[in-house]
């Protein structure tokens, strides 16, 4: 599994990209448009993207295909394109000259009964699909995100690893805070959720999305206290606000670095960005670990 996995045991601290989405909109996405659509019609502007996170300091930087299982893409009409949105959500990272090129796997975007209609051997289905043809574009690692759902984590990574069992695969869960502690909107608790994952043959495990970076300062500490596996954290840049404009996020660069530099001296192998984080926010992250050494 090479220098990528050798760099998440060892260290120091990955600094992976920020949020893809959020930049692909703010240069012109169509509301009801899926990011991946632009892999086929704007492929330029994905590396320009990717491009702006490598030379803000991103070491690692994920695909366009957070959206890409099959069961996602038919509903925007794209299903019969997985293959090749995957191919050159790859083909566009690499030329964006990263170090490492993580596949991007999102949820699939239903749940099981009684909240949804999701079915787990269609789940997996779609993510084999998808993981194959990741796989077969050689990225360094995959990575699973933003799973509110302990069970559909668990089809995604044992998925992945029947596919493309050469590669690492990380997987990230999103939790949200309560007076219990950090749960995700299925009820699942955040060390036990971390230590499943751990257990089943992740590589890595974390969280992405949700939370903004102080929760993230708690969650880092209690995760890494617990766990012995790499981990992997990807705040917000604060909590979504609605504007005139659209959704904005209220957090400031510099405290977002400020807090994500604590995560990385806790030990924590990877660090990032996720939805409001532009490269700006990996800049001034980027310049607080080198301060840090």
């Amino acid at each position: 599994m090479g220098a990528f996995l050798d760099r998440l045991r060892d260290g120091p601290t990955l600094l992976l990209d920020g949020g893809l989405g959020s930049m692909i909109l703010a240069r012109g996405l169509a509301r009801g448009h899926a990011p991946e659509s632009w892999n086929d019609d704007r492929g330029e502007d994905v590396t320009l993207v990717h491009r702006a996170y490598v030379e803000a300091g991103s070491e690692a930087i994920h695909t366009n295909s957070f959206g890409g299982h099959p069961a996602r893409l038919a509903r925007v009409g794209l299903a019969e394109r997985c293959e090749v949105i995957q191919a050159a959500a790859v083909r566009l990272a690499r030329a964006a000259a990263a170090r490492f090129v993580i596949g991007d796997v999102g949820p699939s975007g239903d749940y099981l009964p009684p909240v949804g209609r999701a079915d787990p051997d269609e789940w997996r289905a779609g993510f084999e699909r998808q993981g194959r043809a990741l796989a077969e574009a050689a990225p360094d690692a995959l990575h699973v995100e933003t799973m509110s759902d302990l069970r559909e984590a668990l089809v995604a990574l044992a998925a992945l690893k029947a596919v493309a069992p050469q590669l690492p695969v990380l997987v990230s869960m999103t939790f949200a805070r309560n007076k219990r502690g950090f749960f995700s909107v299925m009820g699942n608790p955040l060390v036990a959720s971390l230590r499943t994952l751990a257990e089943a043959g992740a590589d890595a495990v974390g969280a992405n999305c949700t939370l903004s970076s102080p929760d993230m300062v708690d969650l880092a500490a209690e995760s890494r206290a617990a766990l012995a596996v790499p981990l992997v954290v990807q705040p917000n840049a604060g909590q979504p606000q609605l504007a005139a404009e659209g959704v904005r996020y209220a957090q400031q660069p510099e405290r977002f670095a400020e807090d994500m530099a604590r995560v990385a001296a806790l030990g924590v192998a990877a660090v990032g960005g996720c939805c409001g984080t532009d490269p700006g926010f990996i800049a001034a992250l980027r310049a607080r670990l080198d301060e840090l050494g």
